[in-house]
């Protein structure tokens, strides 16, 4: 008798009527994506280029209506919070999402088993959060975040419901339904979002984006994934992506506190209003990152862990990723430093005239974080998390103690700091995430060197030429001219040095390739 661990072929199971294992099995079966991958990839890249451009538009709309309405105190309050219950939420999924993506084989059962462990754990994340709300109230010694505590806690629950969806609608490569899903979400919570911010909610204008994205996110993964949990199997053969997930949520558990400690170390230093003022200008300026690297993500991680078995294919697709990566968000990010003085104080109010200065702090951040999936792809594509775990414990003491010589030299001090250490981890990281592998370094350097170094220089540029014209009025003058001279020397580099017109030959060379995929 067979290891009923091992069970897998849902159609052989006498239990099922002939006709049910036909519904189970279309959500798990990926043999019959292999004959058009590149088509659907190509397809999958218009959706998520689709998608990002009306989300960037409906986020960055929706930002600046909210920020102008309210106070650094606000996102501070909510910056507060936030660092508790965003890493709470990262023992929801256990990386159990990207198991399912990764894995060449599932089954309904083994899904199943993975929606109730994802339940389970929200459930007992959200009591701990919550019956935690007196000590986090403490710690701060802020009495106004216990109801945002409590509120968040409850959003663990909500989201749990949708990941095993999602997971399934990625690993089947159907980018169409959750881009759509994707455009649509975020435009509803940025609604009410600013509807509650212009009616004077304050940072519960905030709270209310959390909420109502991840209730209609988890209401449309159901509908479009049409799958339905059965119960948990006992012996359903997820060891092996339980393994896997663990090496995930280790990995999460370590970058978490790489990634937010900043957050906590201001807020407990300098208190609310200067966490504020930080964490706006970290979220505003890595906006089109943080809008384009998600679902680039779900198209990169399928789409490759599906060609792992075939090295050239592999390698050419990864420098297809790295180039839209870094050649979309970099000179996004780095233009808007550069016009940040005259911008922000005209956007967003004369109350955020600070975040210029700490937008210039954190371009090393900006330049890191155009292509900081980088190693991510190649970790989960090729199931190497062990790997991503072991990078993780070796790079947070280096990220750490770089925070806290900063912390002294305020928010600035902690921003230079995060771009000194993102920088000089760059290189290594991705050097031990191509060890033993089809990849070598050029394969990410020369995809990326016109992307990032065009727009550093065409910034430097900016910067320098126009120093001569700050406190010129009307500022619309100067903002005029820097956008002149930003535009005019990344052309530059574009067009009359020879990386620059190789750059643009492979951008003509895939959108041809992505016309004739359609």
């Amino acid at each position: 008798m067979s290891d009923p661990r091992h069970h897998v072929p849902p159609e052989n199971d006498p239990v099922d009527p002939p006709a049910r294992p036909g519904r189970r099995g279309r959500h798990f079966e990926t043999k019959d994506l292999h004959a058009n991958l590149g088509q659907r990839t190509a397809r999958g890249g218009i959706y998520t280029a689709a998608s990002t451009f009306l989300n960037f538009l409906v986020t960055t709309t929706g930002t600046i209506l909210i920020t102008r309405q309210l106070t650094d105190q606000d996102f501070g309050l909510y910056g507060m919070v936030l660092v508790i219950t965003g890493f709470a939420a990262l023992f929801i999924d256990l990386g159990l999402s990207q198991a399912v993506v990764q894995k060449p084989e599932i089954n309904h059962d083994q899904v199943s088993t993975l929606f109730w462990i994802n339940l389970g754990i929200a459930t007992g994340l959200s009591a701990v959060v919550a019956a935690a709300t007196p000590l986090i109230v403490w710690f701060y010694d802020e009495p106004r975040i216990a109801p945002i505590n409590l509120t968040l806690a409850g959003v663990f629950i909500i989201s749990s419901l949708g990941l095993q969806h999602r997971a399934l609608l990625r690993r089947r490569l159907e980018f169409g339904r959750l881009n759509i899903i994707e455009s649509i979400v975020p435009l509803l919570a940025t609604t009410v979002g600013v509807a509650l911010a212009y009616a004077g909610a304050g940072v519960w204008a905030l709270v209310a984006l959390p909420v109502t994205s991840q209730t209609m996110m988890v209401l449309g993964m159901w509908v479009a994934s049409g799958w339905v949990p059965g119960p948990p199997r006992r012996r359903s053969g997820v060891r092996t992506m339980l393994a896997f997930g663990g090496n995930v949520t280790g990995f999460q558990f370590i970058n978490y506190f790489a990634r937010n400690a900043d957050n906590a170390m201001i807020g407990y230093a300098w208190g609310p209003g200067p966490l504020g003022l930080y964490t706006r200008a970290y979220s505003l300026m890595l906006m089109p990152v943080s809008k384009m690297n998600t679902p680039l993500t779900n198209l990169a991680v399928p789409a490759l862990s599906r060609m792992q078995d075939q090295p050239d294919r592999y390698r050419r697709a990864y420098r297809n990723l790295i180039s839209l990566s870094a050649g979309v968000a970099t000179p996004i990010i780095l233009f808007g430093i550069a016009i940040s003085p005259e911008l922000v104080p005209l956007v967003l109010g004369e109350q955020w005239d600070e975040i210029p200065i700490i937008f210039l702090a954190l371009t090393g951040a900006a330049v890191h974080a155009s292509t900081n999936a980088a190693a991510g792809w190649i970790y989960f594509s090729l199931g190497h998390v062990d790997r991503l775990l072991r990078w993780a414990m070796m790079s947070i003491p280096i990220t750490l103690t770089g925070m806290a010589i900063g912390l002294q030299f305020g928010a600035i001090g902690v921003a230079l700091a995060v771009s000194i250490t993102q920088l000089s981890l760059k290189l290594p990281s991705l050097m031990y995430a191509m060890k033993d592998t089809m990849l070598t370094l050029s394969d990410f350097v020369r995809p990326a060197m016109v992307p990032i170094l065009g727009p550093l220089l065409a910034m430097g540029a900016c910067l320098w030429l126009t120093a001569p014209l700050d406190g010129v009025e009307p500022p619309m003058t100067v903002l005029a001219i820097k956008i002149i001279v930003f535009l005019s020397a990344y052309a530059a580099v574009l067009l009359l040095t020879t990386p620059g017109r190789t750059h643009i030959d492979s951008f003509r060379n895939a959108i041809k390739l992505v016309r004739k995929s359609v």
